[in-house]
């Protein structure tokens, strides 16, 4: 192509091979002489172009207070899993005392609610309620149950809510009626009141 030019060059300002050389040259440095400070400027501000790291920096900032905002709340230990370790983290709740309730726990058959904390000897409405602010209860937490048809006098007599006259009316009423029908079939036993089936109900089933 630069061959082409000069000899262009050459035959319309009929210049010597030299001459058009040199115009030819020239031509070339004044293209590069406009050209290269437009492309410098391109170039340098592509490469210095300060990034936006806005958004990275609220991402960070908003991670950062929920880390201080949870820094002060203490995890809640699940009471119908914890171990008598777990409760000895609460401050007032003895190695004794953490035996005591878990082992009242297992009687039951799990917790349902706070208020059966009450009935755990030894254990102080103060106590009672530390152990509330730090333990939880899930919602659908199902408790290990009785069955009212196959259970025997003495598993029956063993949980904390039937006493030794209910669990032999239950008995009582199996030899009698075959078995219960349904669970409210409870109502007919002598010495049941609404207060106690209420109570028990959660843990028994056919």
């Amino acid at each position: 192509m630069w061959r082409k030019l000069t000899r262009w060059i050459k035959q319309a300002f009929h210049f010597s091979n030299r001459e058009s050389n040199g115009l030819l040259a020239m031509i070339t440095l004044m293209l590069l002489c406009i050209i290269a400070p437009k492309v410098y400027k391109l170039y340098y501000t592509y490469t210095h172009k300060p990034l936006d790291h806005s958004a990275a920096i609220a991402f960070l900032e908003k991670k950062l207070t929920l880390l201080q905002a949870n820094s002060g709340k203490v995890s809640l230990i699940n009471i119908n899993t914890a171990t008598p370790e777990a409760l000895q983290e609460i401050e007032g709740i003895t190695a004794q005392l953490a035996v005591r309730i878990l082992r009242y726990r297992n009687k039951l058959g799990g917790f349902i609610c706070f208020d059966q904390y009450k009935e755990v000897y030894g254990l102080s409405n103060h106590l009672q309620t530390r152990l509330i602010k730090r333990t939880t209860i899930c919602t659908y937490y199902r408790p290990k149950k009785l069955s009212l048809n196959q259970a025997s006098f003495k598993t029956l007599v063993a949980h904390p809510y039937i006493s030794a006259a209910m669990a032999k009316a239950i008995i009582d009423y199996r030899k009698r009626a075959g078995k219960f029908i349904t669970l409210h079939t409870i109502q007919r036993l002598p010495g049941y009141h609404a207060n106690w089936g209420k109570k028990i109900m959660p843990y028994l089933t056919l």
